[in-house]
């Protein structure tokens, strides 16, 4: 079976709802994935939004998420964010994985799937070969099997490079700032613009 050997994450979080930070970001993370993107994951660690912005409040949190799911991202950490009801509109529209307390996402990037490398909130000792923990922790570091990731923050992205030739070693960890000057994807910007105005339509059909 084809499996990645060698994996690059890169990963953001503490977003809060920043949806104009999003094509910025999307353009610095195209200037750090490596020329061989099949074997680089991008992840959201969470807290993507706030409850006390109104987009995120409109949208019961899907604000942020939406746009992710349009820059690539594979996975992003959900815990607290959604409720079920939101949870399962965000489901049909993304195709992202939403990883929360009772859902993992499993290795994907077609044309390889590889049930041995999973992402979740927590380890588990089902013999995977690697298990990337997606919340923040103190440090990047590899326990077992298990990857952990550093916290960064908004305009900030991390990254880890894992060798997976045997046990998973770490091979290298850094985090990224994102230079001032990086300039807007307009795509990505667009589809910031439509995220907006379906906040907009759902709080002026809300009264």
């Amino acid at each position: 079976m084809d499996e990645p050997l060698r994996l690059t994450l890169l990963y953001s979080a503490n977003i809060a709802g920043d949806l104009k930070l999003l094509p910025r970001l999307y353009t610095f993370l195209r200037q750090l994935q490596p020329l061989e993107r099949q074997h680089t994951l991008l992840l959201d660690l969470g807290r993507s939004c706030r409850a006390d912005i109104a987009h995120c409040r409109e949208t019961g949190g899907r604000s942020t998420l939406i746009v992710l799911d349009g820059m690539g991202y594979h996975a992003a950490n959900i815990a607290g964010a959604l409720d079920r009801e939101n949870r399962d509109k965000l489901a049909e529209i993304v195709t992202m994985g939403l990883v929360d307390e009772t859902e993992e996402w499993i290795y994907c990037v077609p044309p390889i799937r590889d049930p041995s490398i999973r992402v979740t909130l927590r380890p588990r000792d089902d013999g995977a070969r690697l298990q990337v923990i997606l919340k923040p922790a103190a440090s990047t570091r590899i326990e077992g099997n298990a990857l952990y990731l550093e916290e960064v923050g908004a305009g900030q992205v991390g990254e880890a490079v894992i060798d997976l030739r045997g046990a998973p070693c770490l091979l290298r960890a850094s985090i990224h700032p994102m230079p001032p000057d990086t300039p807007p994807n307009p795509s990505i910007a667009g589809a910031v613009e439509f995220v907006e105005a379906e906040a907009r339509y759902y709080a002026r059909q809300a009264r």
